[in-house]
């Protein structure tokens, strides 16, 4: 049986997905077939490429706001209206990805990968594949014309993908590649379970950190900025909540709030995703016994 692992996207939080993984090795759960969106396309991208969980806590100290190079020329385009979509550039974060995967391209993975992203021509999501990903189709009534849910690339760089998979709108500066304008996948697909099936995955657990924000303790203050964030997390979480109906078990580390670029907490919050999957390791072990043919 095929185990395949579906990493939803949230920012800093999905630092949360290091330690989900290492808790599965740790219990011997192998994993056969990984995909990711944003911070998901990330930590889904090192570990088919190779780096181990040891590696990627390594990795992320060495993350820091150094490596969001603002681009101070937006400033005055603000200004006169003329924004060009995000005020980071994600050089340094391409070149940051790009090193720690050894440029690979995406064939060159050791485990089937999907990295999700969308394509702001078209509105239409676009799956970076290591190997051939089939769409499903959608079927319009008295209409010859059929519909694919997602486009398919697989002669891509690694990095280029997972580049694109975390433009955050109006963060990160669009990727213009080949005819597509590339941005973040969590506007289209936030947890990419059809994908990590549509790759041979038999048993597909998603992971999502989204979903507790939402778990409010308090009253929602109601400025612009608490909003917006909030608006965004109702999105994203509900994109997660219609991946679950898909996936055969659902993981929801609890991280508490952290901020998008928040990368002084990746250590810890990979420590909370490590300890809630331990926590739930027997009831997921028995799930992949229910589902394995007898």
């Amino acid at each position: 049986m095929k185990i395949g692992l579906a990493l939803a996207g949230g920012g800093a939080s999905g630092g949360a997905h290091v330690g989900v993984i290492r808790a599965l090795e740790e219990a011997g759960i192998e994993i056969s077939v990984i995909g990711g969106t944003s911070s998901g396309a990330v930590v889904a991208g090192l570990y088919a490429a190779g780096v181990s969980t040891n590696q990627m806590l390594t990795l992320l100290p060495s993350l820091t706001r150094k490596q969001i190079d603002v681009d101070f020329s937006q400033f005055p385009r603000l200004l006169r209206r003329q924004y060009t979509g995000g005020l980071v550039r994600g050089d340094r974060l391409h070149k940051f990805i790009k090193d720690a995967v050894n440029d690979r391209n995406m064939a060159g993975v050791q485990i089937p990968l999907a990295v999700v992203a969308t394509d702001l021509q078209t509105g239409r999501e676009v799956v970076f594949a290591s190997q051939p990903c089939p769409s499903p189709v959608i079927r319009i009534l008295d209409d010859d014309r059929q519909l694919s849910l997602w486009r398919t690339v697989q002669d891509a760089p690694l990095a280029t993908a997972i580049r694109a998979s975390i433009s955050i709108p109006f963060v990160f500066q669009p990727l213009h590649w080949k005819d597509m304008i590339l941005a973040d996948g969590g506007l289209v697909d936030n947890c990419p379970v059809e994908p990590v099936r549509a790759l041979g995955a038999d048993f597909v657990i998603a992971v999502d950190t989204i979903t507790p924000f939402l778990r409010l303790r308090g009253a929602l203050p109601l400025r612009v900025r608490s909003l917006l964030q909030q608006i965004v997390n109702i999105g994203l979480a509900r994109h997660a909540a219609l991946s679950a109906l898909d996936a055969d078990a659902f993981l929801a580390p609890s991280v508490g709030p952290v901020g998008a670029l928040d990368f002084p907490r990746l250590v810890s919050v990979a420590e909370r995703g490590y300890e809630y999957t331990k926590e739930r390791i027997d009831s997921l072990a028995h799930a992949l016994r229910s589902h394995s043919p007898s």
